[in-house]
């Protein structure tokens, strides 16, 4: 038997051991921290394993790069060749050093035969105890060599995690999931969309039959990557599964020339043993302390005016001097023109890649308009979308050779537009000029950046696959462009929630998370995104009283409501709204901007009840003497009375004032009396109470809702 060299990393609730002899090694342990006194040679001997009958000589288990040329009878970690060699395709990577850092270890190895060599990063952090891996490849001989694909450090999660959920959904729909069991042999999700994509979010959660919101162990993944990717889960007959993801790579975009390297996006891993929401609490706790860079730190989220559903492309000025003076009346911080107001743009189909003000309706630029807002006490923003160009462009006619695509071939066309290479500097420089120009003129608060159409084809000018390039130089402009302008915040969209993830939200400052703004698919799509995003990067708007993407008509009580856990916003026609209306968004402003503390700095936790359309979220204070609690019913109750709604995460020896804030459209309704005192004064109950006994709720229509406040009584 070869002797084992073994490594552990502690975080704040957990602990990593891996193990090694001459080959890759393995994460043999993660899961909560060991004792300090632990021997790890002993812990390492108690991973041996079995040798059972009908197999090869050799029972390793899984590495954090599995490799075929090792017997290992499961999908590779890397697959490649070197096409000078019939022999390129195999090797193995061998002799690991290791390289100990402050938050974690890299593994180096050497794969003689083949020319290459290998690093697995392997980082966790103490702070937030959420992990990092990432791969690097690096040709090391004097020969192309072609990666068809590399995974990141593979994860080799315990079998008691015999449950997933996966993440899915469509326009409009976005961050759906399905629970279902790890079942034996391979699952593989894939996204070709050359974005993060509204269908195939690069995350998932692995969890026991028995794990909750708040009970039960779990482990969560995310890619944090913009583009093309596999994920790919597979259990063996041995019943180890291992999970690996990577960028999806297109025919030659894994060409490593001699001397280069090919480092992988990273995995963010995080584990809890106390049920789903602590899990999302350590990954929101990472986003805000190591990912999210606002350019004002403390500044809170300013209320959103945003103009698309309110004009869509009717820019009159007169239109937009009053929804300025309605977004400055209910107490709008931030007004945002959208998509409209440049050159040509009289619809869908023209003007995309001109970012000039359209002289016909802005003789005079921007300038006007950014002044009325400033001048109303509101931040100024702009929609962009600066990877697309129309045909029927100045920018197209010029330049036809600078929009993606494959000779032969037509280009192929969605929503009236093709994608700009903006991997070539030329056209990286005339996007960035423009932008720069527009930024710098009306010193723009605020960019919204859409992206409304997957890549088809996506060819640069040798018609060479150039998707993980798009994404790559998307990196780049963003950078560039606040590094220009470090105040500046960027939005990003694409058609809604089809680019959310880590790897943009490095360089941005909040997603726009579905173009649907019916509260009640909100509801379900909030909740989704929850499980890796916190709440203050969740664009979410109160819309018109019927939506256009669903057809749907609600009330505007249970609209405000799923606007008010999230980066509030208003996407609606303010000008057109009843009194009545008006002052129930104007309320809602004023409760956000008191409570938006809570929501943006404390512990977000989802809350389900055995009605599974009674779904709500709450949020306790860092420091535990305040919470909000918002609960939607979004569909028919099930029965006529709710269930009781503990409260947790209170101080358990503190008193709490329970109130009623709000109550939608058609709650008093719904009941014919209730003298519970959460409708009156409120109520006075300790911490402890509230989480084992909770509070009644009143009898509740369907898409109906309740604000509710808890504060410290002393």
């Amino acid at each position: 038997m070869e002797e084992l060299d073994a490594f552990r990393l502690d975080g704040a609730e957990t602990t990593l051991v891996f193990a090694w002899t001459d080959g890759p090694p393995a994460l043999l342990y993660q899961g909560a921290m060991l004792p300090t006194s632990i021997d790890l040679g002993t812990l390492v001997s108690c991973f041996q394993r079995p040798l059972p009958h009908a197999t090869l000589d050799v029972n390793e288990p899984v590495s954090l790069h599995p490799e075929a040329e090792r017997g290992f009878p499961g999908h590779p970690a890397l697959i490649g060749h070197r096409p000078t060699s019939a022999r390129g395709w195999a090797g193995r990577f061998r002799h690991p050093q290791l390289e100990r850092r402050d938050d974690g270890v890299i593994f180096r190895l050497i794969d003689e035969a083949r020319g290459l060599w290998l690093e697995l990063d392997c980082r966790l952090d103490q702070d937030t105890d959420v992990a990092t891996f990432r791969s690097r490849l690096g040709n090391r001989a004097d020969t192309p060599f072609v990666i068809d694909w590399l995974t990141v450090p593979v994860l080799a999660p315990a079998q008691l995690y015999s449950e997933q959920i996966s993440f899915h959904g469509r326009w409009c729909a976005e961050f759906g999931m399905t629970r279902s069991p790890v079942l034996p042999g391979a699952m593989v999700r894939e996204n070709r969309r050359s974005r993060t994509s509204h269908d195939a979010f690069p995350g998932i959660i692995l969890l026991t039959p028995e794990t909750g919101e708040e009970t039960g162990a779990c482990l969560g993944c995310h890619f944090g990557w913009s583009g093309n990717h596999r994920l790919l889960q597979e259990r063996l007959p041995t019943g180890d599964v291992q999970l690996q993801m990577g960028c999806l790579l297109l025919s030659q975009e894994g060409l490593l020339e001699p001397g280069e390297v090919m480092e992988t996006p990273p995995l963010y891993v995080a584990r809890s043993d106390c049920g789903l929401n602590a899990l999302s609490q350590k990954f929101h706790d990472h986003v805000r302390r190591r990912l999210l860079q606002f350019p004002a730190a403390n500044r809170p989220r300013p209320v959103t005016v945003n103009t698309w559903e309110a004009i869509y492309f009717d820019h009159r000025h007169e239109k937009l001097t009053a929804l300025a003076d309605a977004a400055a009346d209910i107490g709008a911080e931030r007004f945002v023109l959208d998509d409209g107001w440049f050159r040509g743009r009289r619809d869908d189909a023209t003007g995309l890649g001109d970012w000039y003000p359209d002289e016909a309706i802005y003789p005079d630029g921007l300038g006007p308009i950014v002044d009325y807002v400033r001048a109303r006490g509101m931040q100024f923003g702009l929609w962009v979308e600066p990877e697309m160009v129309s045909p029927n462009s100045d920018l197209f006619r010029r330049h036809p050779d600078w929009a993606l695509g494959v000779e032969p071939y037509p280009k192929i066309i969605g929503r009236n537009q093709l994608v700009l290479d903006i991997a070539r500097p030329e056209v990286a420089d005339y996007l960035f000029e423009r932008l720069a120009e527009l930024v710098g003129n009306h010193a723009i608060d605020y960019l919204k950046w859409d992206m409304n159409r997957d890549l088809a084809l996506p060819g640069n000018e040798e018609g060479e696959a150039a998707a993980a390039s798009q994404v790559i130089a998307l990196y780049r402009l963003i950078d560039r462009l606040l590094e220009a302008f470090p105040s500046l915040e960027i939005e990003s969209c694409a058609s809604g929630g089809g680019r959310i993830d880590y790897g943009i939200l490095e360089r941005t400052h909040r997603f726009w998370v579905s173009d649907s703004n019916d509260a009640v698919e909100r509801f379900r799509i909030q909740d989704g995104f929850s499980h890796f995003f916190p709440p203050e990067v969740m664009g979410a708007h109160v819309g018109p009283a019927w939506s256009h993407t669903s057809g749907r008509g609600l009330h505007t009580g249970l609209r405000v409501l799923a606007a008010g856990y999230g980066h509030m916003g208003i996407e609606a026609d303010l000008t057109r709204m009843s009194d009545a209306d008006r002052e129930i968004v104007r309320d809602a402003v004023a409760r956000y901007k008191a409570d938006r503390a809570i929501w943006h700095e404390g512990r977000l936790r989802r809350i389900k009840t055995v009605d599974p359309g009674l779904i709500g979220m709450l949020a306790v204070s860092p420091e535990r003497t305040r919470a909000r609690m918002i609960m939607a019913q979004i569909d028919r109750p099930r029965s006529s009375l709710p269930p009781r709604m503990p409260i947790l995460g209170l101080e358990p020896e503190r008193a709490y004032r329970v109130s009623l804030q709000f109550a939608s459209e058609q709650v008093e309704k719904a009941n014919r009396r209730f003298d519970n005192p959460l409708w009156s004064d409120g109520c006075v109950m300790m911490g402890d109470v509230l989480a084992m006994i909770g509070i009644g709720l009143p009898a509740l229509y369907a898409q109906t809702g309740l604000a509710i406040a808890i504060d410290a009584a002393d």
